[in-house]
């Protein structure tokens, strides 16, 4: 049998290898934790979606989950863009209240020969919606010779250069024949974003505010082009009675 002393010596070394083994297993376990964080870490990483990757509806492409089969939905009827509601129809369409904007065709005159700017555009408001400055007449003749005079003529002849160079069937309307002068200045705005006859539309060239400062100067330039003898002041309706003049001689 043995002895105490190598009793005590078999039991230290019994502790010591339980110890080591210990040891061993305590970092085996930190190892397998860490490989096992790590797996974790690149599972995440590899299973992540950019949001340009995600699934979504692109305009104007087949789409299965409506019924119509197209991806861009119509809007909501009655939906206004924000800062277009357009309350204000004698501003924004040169329309009085209570009518259907968009270009109209003159109506016949209803008594003789006499021309009426409210028989021939009833629906055309004949006031301008804003006070008439010089500083909007000054903008109104930058923007007139920017997009009118091309075709108008810088006087209002209907002798601009592009009809001077062969398009002039038909050719554009004189300013000051006598249906112009006495056409409302709703009319005008009615031309200017609707076209008329060969003229296109200059909505999308000219704002709404300076299509109304060209008609003031349109007004500015049918006075301008009046013999003195005939001259007489326009009224705040913003039309002339006054009888046709032949174009000058050059």
């Amino acid at each position: 049998m043995l002895n105490s002393e190598e009793q005590k010596a078999v039991s230290s070394r019994q502790k010591a290898d339980n110890l080591s083994a210990m040891a061993r297993v305590t970092r085996y376990h930190k190892v397998f934790l860490c490989l096992l964080l790590s797996a974790f870490c690149l599972l995440v990483v590899s299973c992540r979606r950019d949001m340009q990757d995600q699934p979504k509806a692109i305009a104007y492409r087949e789409s299965k989950f409506y019924k119509d089969g197209t991806a861009s939905r119509p809007l909501v009827e009655g939906t206004v863009p924000r800062g277009y509601l357009r309350a204000d129809r004698e501003f924004y369409f040169g329309k009085k209240s209570g009518t259907v904007s968009g270009s109209q065709q003159p109506a016949p005159a209803q008594t003789g020969t006499a021309t009426n700017s409210s028989a021939m555009f009833p629906d055309d408001v004949e006031t301008f919606p804003f006070p008439i400055t010089r500083e909007v007449l000054d903008r109104g003749q930058d923007r007139y010779q920017i997009f009118c005079s091309s075709c108008h003529g810088l006087t209002g002849y209907g002798d601009g250069m592009i009809a001077r160079r062969g398009f002039n069937k038909p050719a554009p309307a004189s300013l000051h024949k006598d249906t112009l002068r006495q056409a409302p200045v709703g009319h005008f705005f009615d031309v200017i974003t609707n076209g008329w006859g060969a003229m296109p539309s200059h909505a999308s060239q000219i704002p709404v505010e300076d299509r109304w400062k060209i008609i003031a100067y349109i007004r500015a330039l049918q006075l301008s082009q009046m013999p003195a003898s005939n001259t007489s002041t326009s009224s705040d309706r913003g039309s002339s009675s006054t009888a046709p003049v032949k174009k000058q001689t050059k």
